[in-house]
This record gives C-alpha cells, sequence and structure tokens, in this order.
C-alpha cells in the first residue's frame, strides 16, 4: 500500500499545475516624479514592467518640491499605477519622513510586494526601513549617484553616511549607474562589494537620432542662423553649476563672436543665472530656455554640448547627446569618465575652472572636422546605452533575487 501511495504521488508530480504562477510584485519608491534623469529612469524601467506577464509593477511616489517640473502625468499617460504620498518629501523632517515610513510600510503590508526597488536618497532610507520592519523578501536600492558633495554642512555629512550604512545592511542588492559610484561607497564603508550590481542607464536611442528642421528651431528660439551654438542640459541648481557654464560662455564669446548659447532646464538658481547674464553682457548671446519637452529636437541644432556639474551618477543629458552625434566638454566628476571618452567622444576638464571648459569649447568650434569627428564616435558608443539593455539588466536581476531559495 505505501508503494501504491508513493506512485501515485509521483504520477501527481509529474502533472503541470493548472494554477498560474504569481506574478512578482514591485514597487517603485522615488521622492517625486519631477523632471530629471533619476525620473527619466524610474519611468523606463516601470513603462518596462507594465504589463509585463511575470510582474506587476506600481510606483510610489511623493509631493514635488516648488522650483521643479512635475512629470507625474507621464506616468499616468502610460497606464502605470502611481500613487502620491503627501509624507514622502525629498527633505530631511524627522517627523514627516518618520511618518513616511509607517505610511509607506503600510502600503507594503496591504501590497504583499516581493520587491522594494527606491531611488533617489530620502526615498532610500524611508523606502528601505519601511521595507525592512514590513519584511519584504528582495530590497533593491538604485544609486543615481551619492548624495555627497564639498558644500556639504559636517552634520548633514555624518547623518547621510549613518543612514546609508545602515540601510545597506538590510539591502539586497544596491544598483550603482558608474564604476565610480561603486567605489565612493565602499570607499565610506556603504555596503559591501558583492551588494552591487553596475546597469548604466539607458535611453530611447533612435529618438535623439532624428534630425530637426534647423531653420525653424533657430526661428522658434530666437537664434542667429549662422552662429554656431553650444548647450547645456540640466536643472539650474548647486549640483549642475550653472553659473561655471555660463562664465565659460563669456570666455568663448570674448574669442569667437559666431557663438551662441543656449540652457534647458530650470530651477533655484535662475534668478542668480540672470544676474550673471546681465553682468557679463551675454544677454544677447545666452539664452535660459526653462523646462523643454523637446530636448531631441534641440540637442539635433547644437555643435557641442557642455556640462559643468559638480556632482554626477551616469547624466542622461550625456548619453542624448551622444546619440545625436555630439561632442561633450564636461567636468570630469563621477560617472563622467564611465560615457565620455576624454580626446576621442569630448573633452573631461577639472570641476569649478571655466577657463578650461571654454578652451576645450574653443578648440571645437575652431576644428570643425576633430568636432564632428569626436561626434560621430559618440555616437557609436551611444549604441551601449539603450533602455532595452538597461530594462532588461534589471529584469535579470529581478528575477535573480526574487527566486524561491532552496
Amino acid at each position: 500500500m505505501e508503494v501504491f501511495n508513493e506512485t501515485v504521488q509521483d504520477v501527481h508530480s509529474q502533472e503541470p499545475s493548472l494554477v498560474a504562477p504569481r506574478k512578482i510584485r514591485v514597487l517603485l519608491v522615488v521622492t517625486g516624479l519631477a523632471a530629471g534623469g533619476a525620473t527619466n529612469v524610474v519611468l523606463d524601467i516601470a513603462s518596462h514592467f507594465n504589463n509585463h506577464p511575470d510582474f506587476d509593477i506600481q510606483i510610489l511616489t511623493g509631493p514635488i518640491p516648488p522650483g521643479r517640473t512635475d512629470v507625474t502625468h507621464l506616468a499616468t499617460e502610460q497606464g502605470i499605477p502611481t500613487r502620491v504620498l503627501p509624507s514622502l518629501i525629498n527633505h530631511i523632517n524627522p517627523i514627516v519622513n518618520v511618518k513616511a515610513v509607517a505610511d509607506i510600510r503600510r502600503v507594503l503590508v496591504q501590497g504583499k510586494y516581493d520587491i522594494v526597488h527606491t531611488h533617489s536618497s530620502v526615498a532610500g532610507v524611508v523606502g528601505r526601513l519601511a521595507a525592512f520592519t514590513a519584511g519584504v523578501p528582495v530590497i533593491i536600492h538604485h544609486v543615481h549617484g551619492w548624495g555627497l558633495h564639498q558644500n556639504m554642512p559636517g552634520w548633514t555629512r555624518m547623518l547621510y553616511l549613518n543612514l546609508e550604512r545602515l540601510c545597506a545592511r538590510f539591502t539586497t542588492r544596491m544598483i550603482a549607474v558608474c564604476r565610480p559610484d561603486v567605489q565612493k561607497g565602499l570607499a565610506h564603508r556603504i555596503g559591501k562589494e558583492d551588494q552591487f550590481t553596475l546597469i548604466y542607464n539607458g535611453i530611447d536611442l533612435e529618438r535623439f537620432r532624428e534630425p530637426a528642421d534647423d531653420r525653424q528651431m533657430r526661428l522658434e528660439l530666437g537664434l542667429d542662423p549662422g552662429c554656431k551654438l553650444v548647450g547645456m542640459i540640466g536643472r539650474l541648481d548647486e549640483q549642475k553649476n550653472p553659473l561655471d557654464f555660463i562664465r565659460a560662455a563669456a570666455l568663448v564669446a570674448e574669442s569667437y563672436s559666431e557663438a551662441q548659447f543656449l540652457v534647458v532646464g530650470d530651477g533655484s538658481l535662475r534668478p542668480e543665472c540672470e544676474r550673471l547674464i546681465d553682468e557679463l553682457n551675454l544677454k544677447e548671446k545666452l539664452f535660459l530656455l526653462g523646462y523643454r519637452n523637446d530636448v531631441a529636437r534641440i540637442l539635433s541644432i547644437l555643435t557641442i554640448t557642455a556640462m559643468s556639474s559638480l556632482w554626477e551618477g551616469l547624466p542622461l543629458a550625456f548619453l542624448e547627446a551622444m546619440s545625436a552625434g555630439r561632442p561633450i566638454v564636461a567636468n570630469d566628476v563621477d560617472g563622467a569618465r564611465d560615457v565620455v571618452i576624454d580626446g576621442e567622444t569630448g573633452f573631461l576638464v577639472p570641476p569649478h575652472q571655466p577657463s578650461k571648459m571654454a578652451e576645450r569649447i574653443l578648440y571645437l568650434l575652431n576644428n570643425e572636422k576633430h568636432c564632428h569627428e569626436m561626434g560621430h564616435v559618440a555616437q557609436q558608443r551611444s549604441a551601449y546605452f539603450s533602455t532595452q539593455r538597461m530594462a532588461g539588466q534589471i529584469e535579470s536581476l529581478y528575477k535573480e533575487l526574487a527566486a524561491p531559495r532552496p
């Protein structure tokens, strides 16, 4: 009888299950879907997994702070389930932050999520604390550049480091978008080497390779029809450091009169930028275009792109410029070297030295052939940084970490 039972059991175990496997439930946590690189990455990830047969994905986000452009509608327009949590703010406020942990934990317990994937510093802390206390099996944090910089007050720096070190103890995996972020994390004793996975950001490459009507674009923007254009794509804030770009533009304008300059982006430093433009007599030369949703069209008419950031992860603006076939002159910070090959696809210069940036911009303006060659090499290299590649690597990571353990 025992043998019979074992035989029947074995036959049943070979029958295909009639119950569909449960989808892997993923919650993306980010402090506000404001215009910027991290938001674009979150939306691309969510778009990839939305309606995926193996995954059920949702976005949990917070309110948009003053001075930032709200693009939450982009998620809802794609039909991505999105919830705005008022307590999920993007700055340190102990009372509100503790409430955010409790609020997120409640969402996690009710939703029975398998993976929590956090983005940005504050969401990374409160989201991971909530996931840990809720017993979520897989906790992933996406490092879009560490929030460490020279101008940080000492107490803020220590608080930030201690919170990152604490959260790393119960983080399953940390996704770094560039090699320097892995090195910087380990140097500051945040996590262990085997906790890091390197996944470069990606973009829709074809979108930035479509040429725009140069004459029409210049007419729309009020630009001279024959001048060469140097553009910066980035927020007007401390991180992106637009004031140094303006200073570099003034130095270029002294030697090269047939150039104009564009800044696409907005932010808290706009009044200071406007004052500096006045002081340096650049009103007819440099234009602050504010937030635009047609960056691809603007890139197609630029001669050179420039970035004066003081710290970065892996800026999407670099990838967009490369896909458009434009050489880059940028500060040599963090992930810039993972993308820009100095002397081949652009030039890297020391931060806080607008004169060095101006020198490299002038070289490219005066050497059209080399400028074009650099842009061509940059466009070829951009093929590595596609949305499909990024999303595919994240999908593989999700499946690896969510797989049942023996």
